[in-house]
């Protein structure tokens, strides 16, 4: 029977030049066993071997990474009849394939450090569902940079990449490393590469620190690491006034679906109208609200020609069919959803308008967002909630364009990352032939929708948090969360996913086991009752097939929620839910 440090080893991920070999160096001399024979980079070399051939079983190289669909296919039949004891033994390079010999001749703490396991990740879980990642992640610009200076290295692995290349390189390694890191659950820490070599000792302490402690080592060296490269300098980027926006252009219609939100009517329909960009048609519809929301739409509609108002005479019970009609009544080359309770930047639309009028092939533009409360204060990051979902976040701290389909194979199908739609302008002759969200969706009509609408070409994505994006009690995503409903709609998504062919068998799988894993971490956040625990038990049937272990993800979710309602009555819920994240950073939400 192995001991549990050997059931336990230590993964050390992270892309090429990314820090991985000084954290591989530092944990060695703290005792963390890092292999027999290692290269000059700290990488063992049997681990080399199996990820090389992973990798080229799968028509890859570390260079040429291969696709998720197929390492999907080749990892669960790779070396099936490799046992943990075996890999042991070649990691202490002792022919004894017996585990007690073994254990006799070490029994500490141990580890692999290797680039490829970004990408071979799953096999080595597979071997050891007890492993702990320790996930490094470096500025992309400094990575590339140093790759750039590695390819004339005689001692290094040789390629011949442009920068573009391999900045698209890095990307993939991240991906894939979040992928199989969120899809697994297995404990893990991310670490930035600048915080363990900070010009303040007192940063790098506790960076280094907390490794040692989430591995239960005694602590190494926890101070006087060092750049071997200076810190990128970047040009300094223009301010915001220097930047050139158009004023006028092609007609925008913003379409306003209201609800009962009349106490944020006048922060959102101001920034709409005194937007930078100023050709824009905007109609203000209403859903039969309840308070006096239409009086607050009907003066701004003496005020402005720009404004029409538009009420139903009965509730649709959906803000889906007051996109329809809106949409059926716009007359702009442009659609802007502007929800009625959100709020934003007053340039945002001149911004999103460049984007679309530059790329004609482009659909949608959209801005980062940063989530308010009721009275408009500051909440989080919408990157905390690309961080829980995707680990990370460096996609989203700069511009870019995505090709629409791959956007949606690849990270689409994982998470909805438009957060909503007030941040976003639609072309509306690709809004058209996809059509408004269905009705019969309650919270993720528009996930479907982006997914659709991106079939059709290009995402542009902004980096400056622009949208402000509200949370309170009466959003239909605070009410359905806590429904069953919200998971067979996931199911329903994915099925979509699948029947359309947007992604991958593989990627898909991960993606429903991700839901799995939120389900399990929701469940006992439910209202009670016989219908509730009837189709529980049937998501628990069904999330089974796409999860391994989720009895276990549920027991856990209960402990916890149980140990949660006992401090929440001592008045400590802000704290607990920060450790709850803290310990499982896949499953809980720190907000």
């Amino acid at each position: 029977m192995f001991n549990r440090n050997i059931q336990s080893p230590v993964l050390i991920v992270g892309m090429h030049r990314s820090g991985t070999s000084m954290v591989a160096k530092a944990f060695n001399e703290a005792g963390i066993f890092m292999g027999a024979m290692r290269d000059h980079n700290g990488e063992v070399l049997y681990g080399i071997d199996l990820n090389e051939r992973i990798l080229e079983k799968s028509g890859g190289s570390w260079h040429n990474p291969p696709s998720p669909e197929a390492l999907a296919l080749t990892i669960p039949s790779f070396e099936k009849n490799l046992e943990p004891v075996h890999l042991y033994g070649a990691h202490l390079k002792h022919p004894s394939g017996r585990a007690l010999r073994l254990k006799s001749i070490y029994s500490g703490p141990w580890g692999v450090k290797d680039p490829r396991l970004c990408f071979t990740l799953p096999w080595w879980l597979e071997k050891f569902p007890k492993a702990k990642v320790i996930w490094v992640l470096r500025d992309e610009d400094e990575i590339v940079s140093s790759l750039m200076r590695r390819q004339v290295k005689l001692d290094e692995a040789q390629s011949e990449l442009s920068k573009a290349e391999a900045l698209e390189l890095a990307r993939l390694y991240n991906e894939s490393a979040a992928l199989a890191i969120r899809t697994s659950g297995v404990a893990h820490r991310a670490v930035q590469y600048e915080d363990l070599v900070h010009e303040d000792m007192d940063i790098q302490r506790k960076t280094w620190f907390s490794l040692y402690q989430f591995l239960k080592v005694s602590p190494g060296k926890l101070t006087g690491f060092e750049r071997k490269t200076p810190r990128i300098t970047r040009v300094k980027a223009k301010k915001e006034h220097e930047i050139s926006y158009p004023t006028h252009g092609p007609l925008v219609s913003v379409i306003v679906p209201n609800y009962n939100h009349e106490p944020y009517l006048v922060e959102r329909i101001s920034s709409i109208l005194n937007q930078t960009y100023t050709n824009i048609e905007v109609l203000l519809m209403d859903d039969c609200s309840t308070d006096k929301s239409q009086y607050v739409l009907q003066e701004y509609e003496v005020q402005d020609d720009r404004v029409r108002c538009l009420f139903n005479e009965e509730n649709s019970g959906s803000p889906f069919a007051q996109w329809e009609r809106g949409a059926a009544l716009a007359k702009g080359k442009y659609l802007w959803i502007a929800e009625s309770d959100d709020s934003c930047d007053l340039d945002m639309l001149a911004a999103h308008v460049a984007a679309l009028e530059k790329n004609a092939n482009a659909v949608l533009a959209y801005s980062h967002s940063h989530l308010v409360n009721e009275q408009g204060e500051f909440l989080r990051d919408y990157r905390d909630d690309y961080a829980f979902i995707f680990g990370d976040t460096s996609r989203w701290k700069r511009d870019f364009t995505a090709d629409g389909p791959t956007e949606v194979r690849s990270t689409l199908v994982f998470s909805n990352t438009v957060p909503n739609a007030s941040g976003a302008l639609f072309r509306k002759e690709a809004f058209d032939r996809v059509g408004a969200p269905k009705v019969s969706w309650k919270l993720n009509g528009d996930w479907m929708f982006y997914a659709e609408l991106l079939q059709q070409g290009d995402l542009v994505f902004h980096s400056r948090p622009r949208n402000k994006f509200r949370l309170h009690e009466k959003t239909q995503r605070k009410r359905a969360i806590a429904s069953y409903t919200a998971f067979d709609e996931l199911l329903a998504l994915h099925d979509v996913f699948e029947n359309k062919g947007w992604t991958g068998a593989g990627t898909l799988q991960s993606a429903r086991a991700q839901v799995a894993m939120w389900w399990a971490a929701n469940v006992f956040s439910m209202k009670f009752n016989a219908d509730t625990f009837k189709n529980n038990i049937r998501l628990y049937r069904t999330f089974s097939k796409y999860k391994s272990g989720l009895l276990w993800y549920l027991i856990r979710s209960a402990t916890l929620k149980l140990a949660a309602a006992f401090f929440i009555a001592l008045g400590l819920k802000k704290p607990i839910k920060k450790l709850a994240a803290k310990l499982f950073p896949k499953t809980f939400f720190a907000h």
